[in-house]
């Protein structure tokens, strides 16, 4: 009888060391779990991020194709002579590259 009770302690031990081993990995599959769901926000909350830039540079360059379209039309309002606006927004475009060089060079 001794050896079968020594067999069953042997047993005992080997299955309380696998059901920790268990434990330990759902608890690490739950931990990924949790990460996933974490990453999963993050990248959604990125996403309307994203779409809200988005709308707002749309916004903005709505908003510049306007101006220009006022620039192009407007006249000096004393002698109602059209005024050049080409001049002024080649001026505007090399400002405007010149500060992108700046600020990349």
């Amino acid at each position: 009888m001794s050896p079968l009770l020594a067999e069953i302690a042997r047993l005992q031990a080997e299955l309380d060391r696998a059901n920790d081993s268990i434990d330990e990995k759902l608890d690490e599959l739950e931990d990924a779990g949790l990460g996933v769901v974490s990453l999963t926000r993050d990248l959604e909350t990125a996403r309307s991020n994203i779409s809200q830039l988005e709308n707002e540079v749309a916004r903005l360059q709505r908003r510049e194709e306007r101006r220009l379209h006022r620039l192009e039309r407007l006249r000096c309002q004393k002698c109602l002579v059209k005024v050049a606006t080409s001049h002024l927004q080649r001026l505007y475009d090399a400002d405007e590259r010149f500060v992108l060089q700046r600020v990349l060079g």
